[in-house]
């Protein structure tokens, strides 16, 4: 019985010993050539991050605490950072050998080619919860339908992650915004 009860307690051990550290959830969405390699290094990078508002990603549309319409599409976009705006499909080489995942919005986790260049993480948080997640290399994400709908009547925080990754290793940052970027969703 002492057998038994020791090796219960050491797996125990081991279960909570190998669940790393987490900022959050897994991904709803991975978009341009983000996978959940560029996910993992978010995850275990995200704990030491800085706030740096002249490094981290500035959102251009919309508009700060503007009120979207739940009844048409949301696009956010932003610049890599204040100083450089980078382009709508980001930096990241995505032909078919460096990135044959490429996409502009589709769910998919495969272990592919590793990357190079900046990659983000939007967590998008209501009632205190982040709601959605995103992992792309794109420099835009549009909100599918039914989640804005989900949405309605709310106010959205978005807390907007940039790291520059080598060859899927963590190369700089990552970078957030000190305060979080919010919109409200309208009817």
């Amino acid at each position: 019985m002492k057998t038994i009860l020791w090796m219960s307690a050491l797996a125990m051990i081991a279960v909570a010993g190998c669940g790393g550290t987490t900022t959050g959830r897994e991904p709803d969405e991975y978009t341009g050539c983000g996978t959940d390699e560029t996910w993992r290094t978010f995850e275990d990078q995200e704990p030491t991050g800085m706030a740096d508002d002249a490094q981290a990603p500035l959102v251009t549309a919309p508009a700060s605490g503007a009120a979207v319409p739940s009844s048409s599409q949301l696009k956010l976009t932003w610049q890599q950072d204040p100083n450089d705006v980078g382009a709508p499909d980001g930096d990241v080489p995505h032909d078919a050998n460096s990135c044959p995942e490429y996409n502009t919005g589709s769910l998919s986790t495969l272990h592919l080619p590793p990357i190079s260049g900046n990659a983000y993480d939007l967590q998008l948080t209501v009632d205190g919860k982040v709601a959605w997640r995103v992992i792309t290399t794109l420099q835009e994400w549009a909100a599918p339908d039914a989640t804005l709908a989900q949405w309605k009547g709310k106010t959205v925080s978005l807390k907007l992650w940039r790291m520059s990754v080598l060859r899927n290793d963590l190369k700089q940052g990552p970078y957030v915004q000190a305060t979080p970027f919010t919109f409200s969703v309208g009817p």
